[in-house]
């Protein structure tokens, strides 16, 4: 496993310095269910890669209400990149439990909006982790 740190420098990780990132709106980074233009709020308070190449993104602080994990299952340096196709996220419950994004009760639960070919959120995609699992 490796921590990608607050620098990000090892190409396995995600670049994210806030506005002064030079990668970040690049076409290699993320993108919504539909290829538009992600947001990366719920990203970056975190980065892991795993030994088979899979990262882990995460969200969350003391000060936040929500706790967010993403998984993408085949690692950022591999297409298509997309939430809803390789990039899958997860909330992290008061009670302990674990949900897909789009199960009740979850931050982004809206398939119209967070799962569509047409939606221009950026966070589209989010809840087609729900979908998929329970298919």
């Amino acid at each position: 496993m490796y921590d990608c740190g607050e620098t990000r420098l090892n190409s396995l990780c995600v670049p994210m310095d806030g506005a002064n990132s030079e990668d970040e709106g690049n076409s290699d980074n993320y993108k919504t269910y539909n290829g538009k233009t992600m947001d990366y709020n719920l990203f970056d308070d975190g980065q892991f890669v795993l030994s088979d190449g899979s990262l882990l993104l995460f969200e969350g602080n003391q000060n936040t209400v929500y706790r967010v994990v993403s998984v993408d299952v085949n690692g950022y340096s591999k297409k298509p990149n997309r939430l809803g196709k390789d990039l899958f996220m997860f909330q992290l419950m008061e009670t302990g439990e674990l949900l897909p994004m789009g199960a009740n009760g979850t931050l982004l639960t809206s398939v119209s909006k967070y799962c569509s070919d047409t939606s221009s959120h950026g966070w589209n995609g989010a809840a087609c982790t729900y979908l998929i699992l329970n298919k």
